[in-house]
């Protein structure tokens, strides 16, 4: 499935294409260094690639929190399958299934918390790239996809209070971990597991 470029993508492809077509008149007709020139010149080779390429790795950015990305390596497809299963009563799939979270699922509970969590979320996920290519994945017995650490409750009290008025008593019960972060809702016995399907190396 190929996505169709997005208005920051193709607003990243305008501004290159005024920039090479600037240059390209500029070393055409080699004018003499006016003001007026130098200034050309500035948006030409600084201003107006800078900002395309800003564009474009926003665009990027934003193209790799879709679930259809995540579901675009094959180790995944299990995981999406079942986020997709309107009959799959799994944590995953029940937040797929809202209509906020549909468009990009898995990166809305899997993004770091905090100002920088999007940064930081694409760095660990360089890290399952790295390791999927070096440590291969597909192997026979090779544990499959895992978090490198544990899952941050604060991404799930971003949207519910756990300890809400009329909140159930098992949250009363853990009411301190809860406020020191120190559980996770999808812990087993808790609201988990998130994702029932299992991983089988070797299997697409």
């Amino acid at each position: 499935m190929v996505a169709s470029p997005s208005l920051l993508g193709l607003a990243a492809l305008a501004l290159s294409f005024v920039a090479a077509a600037a240059i390209v008149g500029f070393l055409w007709r080699r004018p003499a260094l006016t003001g007026e020139v130098k200034v050309r010149l500035f948006f030409a080779l600084l201003a107006l690639p800078t900002t395309a390429a800003l564009l474009g790795n926003t665009s990027n950015l934003q193209a790799t929190k879709s679930v259809d990305f995540c579901n675009s390596c094959h180790v995944m497809h299990t995981y999406v399958a079942d986020a997709r299963d309107a009959d799959s009563a799994s944590l995953a799939s029940t937040h797929a299934r809202l209509a906020s979270f549909s468009e990009d699922a898995c990166y809305g509970c899997h993004a770091d918390y905090g100002m920088l969590g999007g940064i930081t979320t694409k760095i660990g996920g360089m890290h399952h790239v790295k390791d999927y290519y070096l440590k291969d994945w597909d192997e026979p017995g090779h544990r499959g996809p895992a978090l490198y650490k544990p899952y941050d409750l604060r991404v799930c009290t971003s949207c519910h209070d756990p300890l809400r008025a009329g909140a159930p008593l098992q949250h009363r019960v853990h009411e301190e971990k809860i406020r020191a972060n120190a559980i996770s809702c999808a812990a087993d016995g808790c609201h988990g597991p998130p994702h029932p399907v299992k991983f089988v190396p070797g299997q697409p």
